[in-house]
């Protein structure tokens, strides 16, 4: 053997070793590790030897082969117009203030969507309604009547922002998801106002529906501290009833209402506050038992909600110098310059951290805060472990980078999917493919004789690189995965019974051993490139506009197409010629 095909060989056998090695952390994920080990990446990576490639390169199994929890969220647009529409309202009049085209209230109609404007002045309302409808064109007018304007969101906007808090939804989750490190999660609209949700691997609802469901949103709002009394004067006034647990405590000198049913202090708090005022309660942790609250604590805070997690542009827990956990978020531009005048405006006043309509916490303002950055401190309760401190802070700011939410999301259905079916469904899938990879090289030996043999060769290198390449990019097979790898073998086998056919062909019209196998390739090169080319094109139509199973049909098949190509012309084509061209051979066995 010359050293021309020394090299050519070394080609083929370090692709099919650099394969095999690249398998190491799918053989150890799947085969090594148990069930409930088989996702852990941390676990993983403790196994693999020294020599093995990052865990991070792994094939997964999907929902339909592992089992997993299937998720049904629905998405509270309605809600989220109303905030919407009332967040609006404020910027209107503050806008209108600020051009100092008069003095205007906002009140919102939540049910009806409509934003009324008040002048103080009805002289000023012609250029105010002037002024208004120009700038804030996703509002139209409703009705005028002296100094009186009443405003409704425009229905196509409406339409878009409904449609938009769906899709951005999905989006967040599917972010929120994938920094939870699970693989391969599908995410999908369901009707109009619901996302379907698919984790595979996972067996934990309820950790699921902790992260997933937590719908992060995240507002800034005021406590009102000018009357600091105004929860012990109701304490007094409208004493509770004795089945609500409801007591009064103190907080650095403020009186709060507390009790352990959230519910009944809402009711009893609820038309007894000052107007243009809300409740809202903070959790108090059990040092006991993990997300559970031994009580609820009342704050007073202004309506107006001036900054939301719209805002936020990240966050990070770590650890502050006093050794105690934190959170450290950071806003947009234009959010930081909201936050920036917020401060400035509130120096001395708490600001609530309201995440789902329960205060996180509520610091004060000591000076004014630039640079669009703040630190959230985490609170802890007696008896809870710094671990389980940080963790507290870490799956905070986990939910707030993941993004907020445009609208509330609500879990519609949650359960877990057996993993029985998935154990039965990789027994049958595995044994069609290996009983149709059997017949096929059985076929192929027995018809095409060496040639058959060397086929095969190609056949078993190929099905390597496509479990290696999906490996490589973390892909999950699924079921119809297990599909597109049989069809894809199938049309490796289809590349060489065209280049095998042609050989014959050649040899029957007279030419030697030597013509015929390069005529033979060259003469079957264009087809099975045109072949494979127009496959892939339909391949890439399905990966970028399917879900779900259909995507990972379509990967599989993408991989496949792609390692078909090389070995059926490359790889059978150094060895064919090898035995013909290296051996000087006067006939082909084929």
């Amino acid at each position: 053997m010359d050293r021309g095909w020394w090299w050519k060989f070394g080609m083929i056998v370090a692709v099919t070793l650099g394969t095999i090695w690249f398998l190491v952390p799918t053989y150890y994920s799947l085969v090594v590790l148990d069930r409930a080990e088989r996702n852990n990446i941390a676990v993983l990576e403790q196994r693999l030897p020294r020599w093995a490639p990052p865990a991070r390169y792994r094939l997964n199994l999907g929902l339909d082969l592992q089992g997993g929890i299937h998720m049904v969220m629905r998405v509270d647009t309605k809600t989220a117009l109303q905030k919407r529409t009332e967040r609006r309202g404020t910027q209107i009049a503050t806008y209108v203030n600020d051009k100092k085209l008069g003095e205007v209230t906002a009140d919102t109609d939540p049910e009806r969507l409509e934003l009324t404007l008040t002048a103080k002045d009805p002289a000023t309302m012609d250029a105010i309604q002037k002024e208004v409808l120009a700038t804030f064109t996703d509002f139209s007018l409703e009705s005028r009547n002296g100094g009186t304007l009443v405003l409704k969101p425009d229905e196509g906007q409406v339409n878009r922002f409904r449609d938009e808090a769906v899709d951005q939804a999905m989006l967040v989750i599917r972010r929120r998801i994938d920094k939870w490190g699970v693989a391969e999660v599908d995410v999908r609209k369901l009707g109009t106002d619901s996302i379907q949700i698919s984790l595979p691997g996972r067996s934990n609802p309820e950790q699921a529906k902790e992260l997933v469901g937590t719908t992060a949103q995240l507002e800034f709002r005021m406590v009102d501290d000018t009357n600091p009394q105004v929860f012990a004067q109701m304490f007094q006034q409208h004493p509770p009833p004795a089945e609500s647990k409801i007591t009064l405590v103190e907080d650095e000198g403020f009186p709060q209402l507390s009790s352990p049913n959230r519910e009944a202090l809402l009711a009893y708090a609820k038309d007894k506050t000052p107007e243009g005022r809300d409740v809202v309660t903070e959790c108090v942790p059990s040092p006991v038992k993990k997300n559970d609250c031994i009580a609820y604590r009342s704050y007073l805070l202004d309506k107006n909600v001036p900054l939301t997690g719209e805002s936020l542009a990240g966050a990070d827990a770590s650890v502050s110098q006093m050794n105690e956990p934190e959170v450290n978020i950071a806003f947009d531009p234009a959010g930081s310059r909201e936050f920036e005048k917020l401060t400035e405006a509130a120096v001395g006043r708490r600001m609530a951290i309201v995440l789902d309509d329960n205060v996180h916490t509520a610091p004060r303002i000591n000076e004014k805060i630039g640079g669009g950055r703040a630190r959230i401190t985490m609170g802890r309760a007696a008896g809870r472990s710094f671990e389980e401190w940080l963790g507290e802070a870490q799956t905070l700011a986990l939910v707030l980078k993941a993004g907020a939410l445009p609208a509330p999301v609500t879990v519609g259905e949650i359960r877990q999917v057996g993993a029985t079916l998935g154990d039965e469904l990789i027994k049958k899938g595995s044994l069609a493919a290996l009983v149709g990879l059997a017949l096929v090289v059985v076929f192929m030996a027995i018809y095409y004789r060496k040639s058959g043999l060397i086929a095969d060769v190609a056949l078993l290198l190929n099905g390597l690189l496509i479990l290696a390449g999906l490996a490589f990019f973390n892909a999950t097979l699924t079921l119809p995965g297990i599909a597109g790898f049989v069809l894809t073998l199938g049309i490796a086998v289809d590349a060489n019974v065209l280049i095998n056919e042609r050989i014959r062909e050649e040899l029957s019209h007279g030419k030697s051993a030597r013509a015929a196998v390069d005529q033979g390739y060259d003469r079957a090169f264009w087809t099975i490139f045109d072949a494979h080319v127009t496959t892939l094109i339909a391949g890439f139509i399905l990966f970028f506009t399917g879900t779900g199973p259909v995507r990972g049909f379509a990967t599989t098949l993408i991989v496949g197409l792609l390692a078909s190509l090389f070995t059926s012309i490359v790889v059978t084509r150094v060895i064919t010629t090898y035995f013909v061209h290296g051996r000087n051979a006067q006939s082909v066995s084929v």
